[in-house]
């Protein structure tokens, strides 16, 4: 005897859809909870499942549809799109996605219980949502440009079937080609079932994004002060050399925190922490953003300037000397004058990864030291040769 599997029909394809979603709700809230992976977007994209899992399952009596399942499916999709955003720290806030909820949940209320109106306006809200998620990871995800496609594309699909739907409410499409609702066409179902399943998978996808993107940026980054650290320098250094040698010129800066010994034996260690904490600070907001501004280790430190000749360092150097000057540390009820000193040296071609050029503008520094402090000197090899 053969056993064959009858066919799935829409209602079973709607209950899966909400097993899943309850699924990715409680996935969500242990990663945001108990994990805490992106708190924020985990709870947004957590509410955006569970929403749709109470609206799939059990099902809703009908007349339930407009009053409720129709104006909550808008409001879980403007839940993905924040959570989305929250998930790839864009700068855009919520207001568009907030506004364009609002006027959908408006459009509902104009409607009802007209429940054709209100599956149109559903219809046309909803698309609009996904147009404006599929925008938000053409912006932000960071990914290859197929990864990325591949990312967007259940958005995509998801507004061009609401907007089909909302053409044959209308009674736009041509006949044979309309579009019965998902709880009667158990291939909309399936499909909807797929994107649902590749939303989920993608949401995942930006996780591990945002978590890679962070192991990198602690992997490059001093933890005290939050400038790239040693490594990070030498890397850039690498990068920048390599440019040298096409016939771009760069330049390196070298500086050390004078009498930073005598802070630490007065201030305490906590004293020196903030005494390099307050440096950083101070003397990024005198660099451009294409400056590369690094810790070396201890009180030392380093910015590597591209675009910039052996005498626009040296400006910017003694631009940064007299900004610490100026900006004493403030620690307790005390005012303590904090002063560097700085040497400066331009990458040459020929320059084993750069590291000459570092020895140069530290050799400088040390100079700078020797001469009194507080000063900015040129590499001695480069200002003999001029």
């Amino acid at each position: 005897m053969i056993f064959r599997m009858p066919p799935l029909d829409a209602a079973t394809l709607l209950m899966v859809m909400a097993v899943v979603d309850a699924f990715a709700c409680v996935v969500w809230l242990l990663m945001g909870h108990v994990l805490r992976i992106a708190p924020r977007a985990a709870r947004r994209i957590a509410a955006y499942h569970g929403l749709l899992a109470l609206l799939g399952w059990p099902n809703l009596p009908p007349g339930l549809e407009t009053a409720l399942a129709l104006p909550l499916t808008l409001v879980a999709a403007g839940l993905l799109n924040t959570g989305v955003r929250s998930l790839m720290r864009l700068r855009e806030g919520a207001r568009d996605v907030i506004a364009v909820v609002v006027i959908g949940l408006v459009a509902h209320a104009a409607v009802y219980p007209d429940l054709n109106h209100a599956r149109l306006v559903s219809n046309l809200f909803g698309a609009v949502l996904s147009l404006m998620v599929a925008r938000d990871i053409l912006i932000g995800a960071g990914f290859q440009r197929v990864m990325t496609a591949l990312l967007v594309m259940p958005y995509g699909v998801l507004a061009a079937g609401s907007v089909w739907r909302a053409l044959d409410l209308l009674g736009w499409t041509p006949e044979g080609f309309e579009l019965a609702g998902m709880a009667t066409n158990a291939p909309l179902a399936l499909v909807r079932l797929f994107i649902n399943l590749l939303i989920t998978t993608g949401l995942i996808a930006l996780v591990l994004q945002r978590m890679i993107a962070r192991v990198r940026h602690l992997t490059r980054r001093d933890a005290l002060t939050g400038l790239l650290n040693r490594r990070a320098v030498e890397e850039s250094l690498i990068r920048l050399q390599a440019q040298v040698e096409r016939g771009r010129g760069h330049s390196v800066l070298a500086m050390d925190i004078d009498h930073f010994k005598r802070i630490n034996d007065e201030l305490g260690h906590a004293g020196g922490d903030a005494a390099l904490q307050h440096l950083s600070r101070e003397l990024a907001t005198g660099l451009r953003d294409t400056d590369l501004f690094g810790r070396l280790g201890g009180e030392e430190f380093a910015v590597l300037m591209p675009d910039t000749d052996l005498d626009g360092a040296a400006l910017v150097a003694e631009r940064l000397r007299q900004l610490l000057q100026e900006r004493p540390l403030i620690w307790g009820d005390k005012s303590w004058p904090m002063s560097a000193s700085f040497g400066v040296a331009a990458m040459e071609p020929g320059d084993v990864h750069g590291q000459h050029a570092l020895a140069r503008a530290d050799a400088a520094m040390y100079a700078a030291k020797a001469r009194g402090r507080n000063r900015v000197l040129r590499s001695t090899s480069e200002v003999s040769a001029e």
